[in-house]
Formats: C-alpha cells, structure tokens, sequence
C-alpha cells in the first residue's frame, strides 16, 4: 500500500498565469515517501527533471536510502510515461499483459478502480 508522501515545494494553487502548471507533475517537483519490500522500509525521494505533458514524458531521479551497506545512498535516473491516452493503464509491453498489470494496479486503491473502468471492453 502506498504510504503518503510529502509534496516540495507545493503546486501553485489558483493560478491564471499562463505557464503555471495546475498538476503536481513539474519540473522540480519533489516527492519523498517509503518503499517497503521483503518485510524492509527504505526512504526514497523522487525529483522531476523534466514534464512533458503534451507527449505523456517525464523523467527524473529516484535516490533510495538504506539498500545496501555497500551503497548506503542510491540515486537512479528514470524516464517513463504518463498514463494518458497515448499510454493507457494497460502496459502492453515488457512481457506485460492484463494479468500483470491487474497485480500491480490493485495495490493503488482508487486508481485500480480507474484501471478497471478504463479496461477496453
């Protein structure tokens, strides 16, 4: 289950200003939380580099604290897509079907049920 996280700096709210993003999803957007795994909780951050809503892209770096003694601080750069209707909920890739990706989408609570009623019929 996704533990909550706290957003920095926060979106701008009510704004008209031509260029001002309404979404959380921006450059420099920030995202700290935990990811648990095998009975482990490690902290993790997510910075936003780059948003492109206009073709469902962003990308960023994921630092995660605690993995291993080896590396005590990891950061990974990532790109990936927006689900949109360019990307849709269903994955269709990495060896991924419906099946896969239900497994993954029951765990986001009311976004499964988006993913659900998103399915094509």
């Amino acid at each position: 289950m996704p533990v909550p996280s706290e957003i920095f700096p926060p979106p701008p709210v009510h704004s008209k200003q031509p260029g001002v993003t309404k979404t959380l999803l921006y450059n420099g957007s920030r995202f700290q939380g935990h990811q648990k795994s095998k009975g482990n909780s490690y902290d993790v951050e997510v910075v936003l580099q780059h948003v492109d809503e206009v073709n469902s892209y962003l990308c960023g770096y994921l630092k995660i604290t605690g993995l291993t003694e080896e590396y005590p601080t990891l950061t990974t750069f990532f790109d990936g897509e927006i689900i949109s209707k360019k990307y849709p909920f269903l994955t269709r890739k990495w060896d991924a079907n419906e099946d896969v990706d239900k497994k993954h989408w029951v765990f986001f609570g009311v976004l499964f049920k988006v993913w659900l009623i998103c399915l094509p019929n």
